[in-house]
């Protein structure tokens, strides 16, 4: 892979967990080329499969459709970005605020753990996108 500072892909989704995994690997290989530290790398992607997850689970529900994500690189910071093409049957604008009891609905608050910025846009005509940045010019 290259040094570049951007990465754009879109994958289809089928129903199967392929896809999925191997862009979780890609993400990672894309910061370990760039000497993302350790820590910081596995924030990410924890990050990035939280937000991949409701993508799937929210916005294309049983149906079949793409996910467009992008990553971008700079000394500074780590950008990453995916849009779901899904009907949005479940709007993720808001967050949410977990009941304790159950083991469902911590996607949006750890997102926000792991990294320092997290927002998510949700579309009127389907489809959300989840933007979020991890500063790498501070130690937290």
């Amino acid at each position: 892979m290259s040094r570049g500072a951007s990465m754009h892909r879109t994958i289809v989704l089928d129903g199967t967990p392929e896809p999925v995994r191997g862009l979780r690997l890609m993400l990672a290989s894309f910061l370990r080329d760039r000497h993302i530290d350790e820590t910081v790398e596995r924030a990410v992607v924890l990050a990035f499969s939280e937000a991949l997850d409701n993508a799937m689970e929210h916005g294309l529900g049983q149906e079949h459709g793409t996910v467009n994500v992008r990553v971008r690189y700079t000394p500074r910071f780590i950008l990453v970005s995916l849009q779901d093409s899904g009907s949005d049957r479940a709007p993720l604008g808001a967050p949410v605020i977990p009941d304790p009891l159950e083991e469902r609905g911590r996607g949006f608050a750890l997102m926000n753990k792991l990294m320092h910025y997290v927002k998510v846009k949700s579309y009127p005509h389907g489809g959300t996108k989840v933007s979020m940045l991890r500063r790498l010019d501070r130690d937290s």
